[in-house]
C-alpha cells in the first residue's frame, strides 16, 4: 500500500475485467483506485455488461440481511456514471421501491441503506464508471 496518496493515472486499455464469477455481484469489474493500492480513500471502478446480464442484488444497509450468493457492502455512496448501453437500476428499502432505466451520460446515485440490482436491458454492452466510499479494501 502506497503510506501518502499521490496523483495517479490507470489507463483503462491496460486493465484486465475481473470474471464474473469472482466480482461480488457476479458481473465484469475492475477496481482502478483503492484504499489498498492508492491509499484512497473512495473506490473507482468500471464495468462490463452483456445485453441480458443482471448482477446479483447487492445491499448497502447497516445491517447483513443479505441471502447466500447475494452481497453485502455496508452503508456505502455509490455513484454510476454510464458510458454506453441500456440499464435498468432496481431498487427496495423496507417500505419503498423504485426503478430507473438508465442510459449513456446517465448518472445516478446510489443511497446507502437499500438493496439494490442491475440488468442489461439493451441489445448492446454496457459499459460505465462507478465510485464508492468508503472504499471497500
Amino acid at each position: 500500500m502506497t503510506a501518502t496518496p499521490r496523483p495517479t493515472l490507470v489507463r483503462l486499455d491496460d486493465v484486465t475485467p475481473l470474471p464474473a464469477q469472482d466480482a461480488p455481484t457476479k458481473v465484469r469489474i475492475h477496481r482502478l483506485f483503492t484504499r489498498a493500492e492508492h491509499a484512497s480513500n473512495l473506490t473507482q471502478g468500471v464495468c462490463w455488461m452483456d445485453p441480458g446480464e443482471q448482477t446479483n442484488h447487492w445491499s448497502s444497509r447497516a445491517v447483513d440481511d443479505m441471502p447466500e450468493g447475494d452481497h453485502w457492502y455496508g452503508p456505502v455512496d455509490e455513484t454510476y456514471f454510464i458510458v454506453a448501453g441500456q440499464l435498468r437500476l432496481t431498487w427496495r428499502g423496507e417500505h419503498e421501491q423504485g426503478v430507473f432505466e438508465l442510459g449513456p451520460h446517465d448518472s445516478v446515485y446510489l443511497a446507502p441503506g437499500w438493496i439494490y440490482h442491475l440488468e442489461n436491458t439493451g441489445d448492446e454492452p454496457a459499459f460505465f464508471v462507478y465510485n464508492m466510499t468508503p472504499t471497500q479494501e
